[in-house]
């Protein structure tokens, strides 16, 4: 068992073996692990392509014999080699922290309710998808959609409150649709950062490409490099 204090406690997921198809790790969060025996975690079902196994078929998982009743007192470590084909992580979370020591797939921190992510690597689309609270950091790039909604839905389904943090580049559609919360991107993002936002901020540090803001109702974007194009009703003056 590793203790981070007297209090935390954490359980390391380990691959076992390289994945070459999508994981779907949706039951892979704190609130799902609270109070459970460390026999009953291993038996936690997830889908791996179409097929259902145990988290003890595709990890060595090593943690305390029975998980706090306080989602909060959980840290979960996820490593090793096919981390990116991982999706769902961190789905409706509810509180704890979940830490990915590589890269992750998309829809990581989807509807994520409360606690913290964080991504020591990159991550792929929809990093933050419909996010009602909660902090996600990633120390590499992310990839479309970050903090937005799915397509075919209205302006304002994506994230509503929380903050993510992008230590790199993100790609195009960063915050499409959000309704509340704070971005902040510390690299350079591409295409139509903040189209169909009605509220929140989106800040980035770096350079932006075009349409930021398009068709947007409410909230904020600001860019601290260079833009490539503004769209009529915005003013140079106003962008930072």
């Amino acid at each position: 068992m590793v203790r981070m204090s007297s209090e935390v406690v954490v359980y390391e997921l380990t691959l076992k073996n390289e994945l070459m198809v999508p994981l779907d790790a949706r039951r892979v969060r704190p609130d799902e692990f609270i109070g459970k025996t460390l026999s009953e975690i291993k038996a936690i079902e997830v889908r791996e392509g179409n097929t259902k196994v145990k988290l003890s078929e595709l990890f060595d998982v090593t943690g305390p014999e029975k998980a706090p009743d306080d989602p909060n007192l959980i840290e979960i470590r996820l490593s090793g080699k096919g981390t990116n084909k991982i999706r769902y992580l961190g789905f409706k979370m509810a509180g704890g922290k979940i830490v990915v020591k590589g890269d992750i797939g998309p829809l990581a921190g989807y509807k994520m309710r409360d606690g913290s992510i964080v991504i020591e690597g990159n991550a792929r689309g929809w990093l933050g998808a419909k996010m009602r609270n909660g902090t996600i950091e990633v120390f590499g790039n992310a990839a479309d959609f970050v903090g937005g909604k799915l397509q075919g839905e209205e302006p304002g389904k994506g994230m509503k409150k929380g903050t993510i943090i992008i230590h790199g580049n993100a790609g195009s559609n960063v915050g499409a649709g959000m309704a509340g919360g704070t971005i902040i991107i510390e690299g350079n993002v591409k295409h139509l950062a903040g189209a169909k936002m009605c509220g929140g901020n989106i800040i980035i540090h770096g350079n932006c490409g075009r349409f930021a803001g398009a068709r947007m109702t409410r909230g904020r974007v600001v860019v601290a490099g260079k833009i490539d194009g503004i769209l009529p009703s915005f003013y140079v003056d106003s962008l930072i």
